[in-house]
């Protein structure tokens, strides 16, 4: 039997904001949903778990892109041996 997760659910599961999780669904970059109902949707929990691995799988060990080299900055310089 297959799972279904909600939108509640889903945000719990993926440490995204719910627009970057529609945009990266609109771009096929995420599973997509499904309708339950007349307004309710849901994922493949399977789909969603099996992402995850995949997104882990590629950023393991990467830096994020918006982390500044903090030692290049102009005011309050770091310490030595702060960073």
């Amino acid at each position: 039997m297959k799972a279904a997760v909600d939108k509640k659910g889903l945000l719990s599961m993926v440490p995204m904001s719910e627009s970057k999780i529609n945009a990266m669904e609109k771009a096929g970059e995420f599973p997509k949903r499904f309708a339950m109902t007349g307004r309710t949707v849901a994922w493949n929990r399977d789909e969603v778990e099996a992402w995850l691995d995949k997104w882990q799988e590629e950023n393991t060990g990467k830096k994020p892109d918006h982390c500044p080299d903090v030692r290049q900055r102009k005011y309050r310089p770091v310490q030595a041996g702060a960073a």
